[in-house]
């Protein structure tokens, strides 16, 4: 159904490994990747309980890799994978940036390759390899251990986000969402609380600039971090990137309407907002560049952060505003989780219980400073008064922050529909007519893919 599909980004794939060998052959390595034989003890779940380890004494020495994204919350628990791994289990884990692990993982699956047993996963890049066959299906072994693992203590919610095609390819061990960053002793000192709709996030934005201070950041960047921020107002607005029919509607009326909120926002970020992602939005808050942000949950921790901030304890977290009270938030949620190749030559029992080791209530606890948890246990008012962020965060997922689509096609339609957008908010031309443009040829890729037989 999707090989011309699959055809293009391999061959994109194959082009950029090629011109990347050949810059590597000219210069360090800068890329950020951090490969480790970790298997030196740290505090990482260390004092968790040893679930699944037993009886592995003499059975035969297993040698596991795991490739990963980095920020703090994946650092955390590939440690955890390598602290609390059955006794005769050596992991190694591979950290890199998300753009590596994503081409690298990629051109691995797609030759069939056993290289990595275990991956971190985001539920986007799980729908495109399960799609291709090359993540095992873990029904069976989450069956197996549902007790163990006390798997029903993760909501349903989340299962979804790792289903593809009616069957469970990942586990997740942290989730996220887009808030509202506001500094509370700018909005006291202007008398104005948290916006709680668009319109009053658009005045709010006016009254907080000044002259060293913008109202607002937003990430703005083509495409990925500019599909997150349409993605949010696109769902205050009512709107979503398709219809019931699975044909593209980010030209939609309520699309247009959420563009036009952005628009109306614009003047009051910082110069050169265009390019901004989550770091620059996250370094503006920090720096004193700007009064509110919406930003990912994964940047809250980076606001206290003495060695970066010089806001520290006067940021605040707001679940983000709606359309019109009461309606759903401009927000999203998102999660990663680990995934089993489908060509590791390992017993995929002993690298199952290697993932999930590390994916315990008590090793998730320990874990929570990094990244917010996925058990509902865990996610309960002690957490959430020690961070509001979290709380916050929990009340946008309640109110129908949702994750962007799980479908193999998606980063394509996403990149032209974000180029567009970029040449809308850049350029200034006529959104009506360049999303239809859009919206038409990403309906010819659903129509190949065979959406609508």
């Amino acid at each position: 159904m999707r090989t011309k599909l699959w055809k293009r980004i391999i061959a994109c794939l194959l082009t950029g490994a090629m011109i990347g060998m050949l810059v590597a052959c000219g210069n360090s390595n800068d890329s950020g990747t951090d490969t480790q034989d970790t298997t030196a003890d740290s505090d990482t779940g260390s004092d968790a309980e040893d679930t699944g380890s037993g009886g592995d004494e003499g059975t035969e020495a297993a040698e596991l890799n795991l490739l990963s994204h980095r920020y703090a919350a994946l650092e955390y628990y590939a440690q955890a994978m390598v602290d609390n791994a059955p006794e005769n289990v050596t992991l190694n884990t591979e950290l890199t940036t998300y753009g590596d692990w994503q081409e690298k993982m990629t051109m691995n699956l797609s030759s069939k390759s056993s290289a990595y047993d275990l991956t971190y996963i985001f539920p986007p890049d799980l729908a495109t390899f399960a799609d291709g066959g090359w993540l095992l299906p873990l029904d069976d072994y989450i069956e197996k251990y549902k007790d163990e693992y006390h798997f029903d203590d993760i909501p349903d919610y989340l299962w979804d986000a790792y289903t593809y095609d009616g069957h469970i390819y990942g586990i997740p061990s942290h989730q996220w969402a887009a808030l509202i960053f506001a500094r509370d002793d700018v909005l006291k000192e202007a008398g104005l609380d948290a916006p709680e709709t668009l319109d009053d996030l658009v005045a709010a934005a006016e009254a907080l600039t000044t002259d060293s201070r913008s109202g607002l950041t937003l990430s703005l960047k083509a495409s990925d971090l500019l599909a997150i921020t349409f993605q949010c107002f696109m769902t205050a607005c009512g709107g979503w990137w398709f219809d019931d029919d699975m044909k593209p509607a980010f030209n939609s009326e309520e699309a247009m309407e959420a563009i036009s909120y952005i628009q109306k926002l614009m003047p009051y970020c910082p110069d050169g907002s265009t390019t901004y992602g989550s770091d620059e939005a996250a370094l503006a808050m920090t720096q004193d560049l700007a009064a509110m942000g919406l930003i990912q949950t994964t940047r809250s921790g980076d606001m206290d952060n003495e060695e970066k901030s010089k806001v520290v304890g006067k940021v605040g977290f707001y679940n983000p505003p709606a359309l019109e009270e009461g309606g759903p938030t401009a927000s999203l949620f998102a999660t990663a989780g680990y995934s089993i190749s489908a060509f590791t030559e390992n017993d995929p029992d002993l690298v199952f219980r290697t993932m999930c080791n590390a994916l315990t209530e008590d090793v998730m606890k320990e874990g929570a400073e990094t990244g917010m948890p996925v058990r509902t246990s865990l996610l309960n008012d002690e957490l959430f008064e020690s961070r509001p962020d979290y709380k916050a965060a929990w009340d946008a997922i309640q109110d129908g922050a949702r994750m962007r689509p799980a479908i193999p096609e998606f980063s394509e339609i996403m990149e032209i529909s974000m180029t567009a957008l970029a040449d809308v908010l850049i350029n200034g031309t006529d959104a009506q007519p360049a999303m239809d443009k859009a919206a038409a040829e990403c309906e010819e890729i659903l129509d190949e893919a065979g959406y609508y037989e």
